[in-house]
């Protein structure tokens, strides 16, 4: 589904819409990016792929409009890092077959979390442009569409709900399962692209060649994630380690927090897939142990992932976005992460501390 939306442009019918609407804003193109950057996240579920997307598209615009280059830089971060956690994620999938749970109930929790997070970019473009006038355009841009062509890009791009609709809507409804609903959105999106005459011969068989790659290494990193696990339950590792968690003097939550520091400070130097593949066979039985929920902590995991992709100032994320944008300079890239980062750290917390935001959709969800 994500390689046939990425490679027939659906994300441009989105821009198109949103750009329209934004259109007399000054911030225009910072809400453009943030929103361009949520949707490209729920098509690709690759913070690394989505950031450099951003950046070799949405940040050279913002910089010849006039933009600070760190704000910018910031916006597409703050996008790419909802990769992880907008669904349809297969980072979401794949944590729940590690961690042995729902992945339909972790797929549906990452929703409240990766729209919080990403009404909360929305907040700060729009707070910033009041309060610092001086990082933003001089002037607002002129509206370049009346009435009647932002509601044509409107209803031009609204056919794109019915992918959302046969992915997530099925799974409330009770219709599908998280697979079913990924079977539903593949030949949902096949089904769209040949409305709107975008797919030809060469996309298609690309898109299943490029699929056919992408799961055969996923299915590779859970067998190998498998037999890691039997070699830590022979060898004895992993009871001890599950034991010393537990045993920390001090409250449950400490023991998380620690965990969750790991992966930040191991998510900086590894992929998002690897370090799942090695942190939650150890940490998923300990949470257990403690009396946490198992589906809650899956959800603040694949938070803490997407922030340490763009964690200065190691974090992968921020080198593709330089690569794809060479005008700007890696401070300018440190500076724009910090605000984004420091959002989707207190949206952790809320997290962490309001369990409801991650489990209320999933309440919802029998089985």
């Amino acid at each position: 589904m994500g390689e046939i939306m990425v490679r027939c442009d659906f994300v441009s019918l989105v821009t198109d819409a949103t750009e329209s609407v934004f259109g007399k804003l000054r911030s225009q193109s910072a809400l453009l990016t943030v929103g361009t950057g949520t949707v490209l996240a729920a098509l690709s579920g690759a913070p690394i792929a989505t950031g450099a997307t951003l950046g070799s598209t949405l940040v050279p615009r913002m910089l010849k409009e006039g933009y600070a280059k760190w704000l910018a830089c910031g916006t597409a971060l703050g996008g790419a890092s909802l990769a992880c956690l907008i669904p349809p994620s297969s980072l979401a999938i794949i944590i729940a077959s590690l961690a042995e749970t729902s992945p339909t109930k972790v797929l549906i929790g990452g929703i409240l979390p990766g729209l919080l997070s990403s009404a909360d970019f929305f907040l700060l473009v729009v707070i910033g442009s009041k309060l610092w006038p001086h990082f933003y355009p001089a002037e607002a841009p002129k509206a370049k569409y009346d009435r009647k062509e932002t509601l044509r890009r409107i209803a031009k791009a609204l056919p794109l709900a019915i992918i959302v609709f046969l992915v997530i809507g099925v799974i409330f409804l009770g219709i599908a399962t998280a697979t079913e609903a990924a079977a539903l959105g593949a030949v949902g999106s096949i089904l769209l692209a040949l409305a709107y005459r975008r797919l030809t011969w060469r996309i298609f068989i690309d898109s299943f060649i490029a699929t056919a790659k992408m799961t055969g290494m996923l299915f590779l990193i859970i067998a190998s994630s498998n037999i890691f696990g039997r070699v830590l339950t022979l060898t004895g590792a992993g009871q001890a380690i599950i034991n010393a968690i537990i045993s920390i003097p001090a409250s449950p939550y400490v023991a998380v927090v620690l965990m969750l520091l790991c992966l930040l400070v191991m998510g900086c130097f590894m992929d998002a897939t690897a370090l799942i593949m090695i942190t939650v066979p150890l940490f998923g039985p300990a949470v257990v142990a403690l009396g946490f929920d198992l589906i809650w902590f899956c959800v603040i995991v694949l938070i803490t992932v997407g922030i340490a992709g763009i964690t200065p100032p190691v974090g992968m994320v921020l080198y593709a976005l330089k690569g794809a944008c060479p005008a700007v300079g890696m401070d300018d890239v440190y500076k724009g992460s910090i605000p984004f980062f420091t959002i989707e750290i207190l949206v952790t917390i809320l997290t962490i501390a309001f369990p409801a935001i991650a489990l209320y959709l999933p309440s919802f969800i029998t089985g």
